[in-house]
């Protein structure tokens, strides 16, 4: 029920035409453990599967976070091919290490 909640709440924000690609990042806020968020991707993946839109990219893990607080972010990206390039290219950083693809 959450994961259709707030994936609702992210495309009503953004429609999403069917064959659309999307970069999702899934972020906890610091005390939710990262096998809940898996289990959260899990679900809004099929939701976005459901209505046509395929995941280019996911990033899951505590990107955004405050101390000891319960709960997750979600962000979804729709794509063109210029913004798949940019993500597919290596990048270091205090928050992301990314080889390239």
């Amino acid at each position: 029920a959450m994961a259709a909640r707030m994936t609702r709440i992210v495309l009503d924000d953004l429609p999403y035409a069917p064959g659309e690609e999307a970069a999702v990042l899934l972020s906890g806020l610091g005390a939710t453990p990262i096998m809940e968020l898996y289990i959260l991707y899990d679900e809004m993946e099929k939701i976005l599967a459901a209505q046509g839109i395929k995941v280019y990219r996911a990033y899951l893990g505590n990107y955004f976070t405050s101390l000891e607080m319960m709960g997750a972010t979600l962000t979804v990206m729709k794509l063109d091919e210029e913004l798949k390039q940019l993500l597919d290219a290596p990048c270091e950083s205090m928050g992301l290490t990314q080889v390239a693809r």
